[in-house]
Order: structure tokens, then C-alpha cells, then sequence
């Protein structure tokens, strides 16, 4: 069963509860940059790969993927 998630700007509050389980800031973590002295999302880093905002995540059961817009 193959689960996927579009990332959005809101993704680090929203993030669906098979991607929530899987962050353990080493592997996946949430990447922000500060515009004007605010944090914004910039994306979701799987290894050493960027999901950017509007890309999806996918989960296939074993392993997570980024596919680009």
C-alpha cells in the first residue's frame, strides 16, 4: 500500500501520523529558513534529499521517497 503526502507550508504542524512516526530529526527532519526574523518552512529533508513545498513524500511500507511537482 503506497502512501503519499504533498508537502505544504503547514506540513510540520499536519503531517499525517505515518510521516509524524518516521521524524527522528537524523533521517527526517524539517528544514526552515528565517525571512525577516520568522521561521518558514523551506521543506522536509529525507537523508540527503529535499522535499521541497509542493513536492510529495511516499511511503511504500519500507521505504520513504521524494517525487518532485
Amino acid at each position: 500500500m503506497k502512501r503519499s503526502y504533498t508537502i505544504t507550508k503547514d506540513s510540520d504542524m499536519l503531517a499525517p501520523q505515518w510521516l509524524a512516526l518516521r521524524i527522528n530529526y537524523r533521517t527526517i527532519r524539517f528544514v526552515y529558513r528565517v525571512i525577516d526574523g520568522a521561521s518558514h518552512l523551506k521543506g522536509v529533508m529525507i537523508g540527503d534529499e529535499i522535499a521541497e513545498i509542493g513536492d510529495a513524500v511516499c511511503f511504500d511500507g519500507k521505504r520513504l521517497s521524494v517525487e518532485r511537482r
